[in-house]
């Protein structure tokens, strides 16, 4: 069943003459991570801001939820989508953690007596709890953006869009995101977006969209999605290690799965080629 579908969507910033989006049509699944991918000024970003209403939108229909996105319906979109930026040091308002949080909730007109609890459950989901009375700036950049997704997590929304939402962090950060975010689909049961340009990342998820020059170019499960090394190229897309691995394999002479493979399931395949050709 589709939590977001998405008709005949075109959209144009005022002042430009092309549109950034044009004639965009899907439906989304419920539960699953959908990562959009695509070169900068595709869209991806812009998609995600519409969906969320948080520009306005004047051709085409976006439902989420069963609710048509339109600005009657702002709160009740808001309290189903919990949206992550890119940079966590715009999205703290709070002098504390916990105040960071509240103030999402407050702005939700929450009862203050269901507060508390929301709060600690929302830190403890993303593992800051021991943080709650910290102040914002002397965390690290990843620990921030935990706490942002616990002040989305905090509205209990059913969709969370997380827009480049680990392209500021180190390595070290961005795996404990990444490990978070498949934690909060699998665990929580929320539906996904994450908009990003690492392949790595791309992979992750159950299905993949590609945006590129204002049109939907690719949308369908992962594996055929990042496994198709033609039509990444075709759209300026850096290719997934293992994709990389199997053109080398394949130079060689090779047979390997057409499919995208994980370098588990890549380990997996090369250990049978070794032990038949034994």
């Amino acid at each position: 069943m589709a939590i977001i579908s998405i008709k005949d969507l075109t959209f144009t910033y005022p002042g430009n003459a092309e549109p950034t989006l044009s004639n965009i049509s899907l439906d989304l699944p419920a539960g699953e991570w959908i990562t959009i991918i695509g070169p900068n000024g595709s869209g991806k970003s812009t998609l995600a801001r519409l969906i969320d209403g948080l520009l306005p939108l004047k051709q085409g229909q976006i439902v989420v939820d069963g609710i048509k996105v339109n600005e009657d319906n702002l709160h009740a979109i808001h309290q189903r989508i919990g949206f992550v930026f890119q940079n966590p040091d715009n999205q703290f308002v709070g002098t504390t953690v916990a105040d960071d949080v509240a103030f999402g909730l407050e702005n939700h007109q929450v009862p203050h007596d269901q507060m508390a609890f929301r709060i600690h459950q929302a830190l403890d989901d993303v593992d800051m709890v021991p943080f709650a009375d910290k102040e914002p700036a002397y965390l690290s950049g990843g620990q921030k953006q935990r706490v942002a997704i616990a002040g989305a997590l905090s509205l209990r929304p059913k969709i969370l869009i997380f827009d480049e939402a680990t392209s500021m962090l180190d390595p070290k950060g961005r795996q404990k995101i990444l490990k978070l975010l498949a934690h909060l689909k699998v665990k929580k049961g929320f539906t996904i977006l994450a908009i990003t340009h690492d392949p790595s990342e791309a992979v992750l998820g159950d299905k993949v969209m590609i945006i590129d020059q204002s049109h939907l170019v690719a949308y369908g499960p992962t594996s055929q999605i990042m496994g198709s090394s033609d039509l990444l190229r075709n759209h300026h897309l850096g290719l997934p290690f293992t994709t990389q691995l199997k053109e080398e394999l394949q130079e060689h002479g090779l047979k390997v799965p057409k499919e995208y493979q994980s370098e588990e399931q890549m380990m997996t395949w090369l250990n049978q080629q070794l032990s038949s050709n034994k």
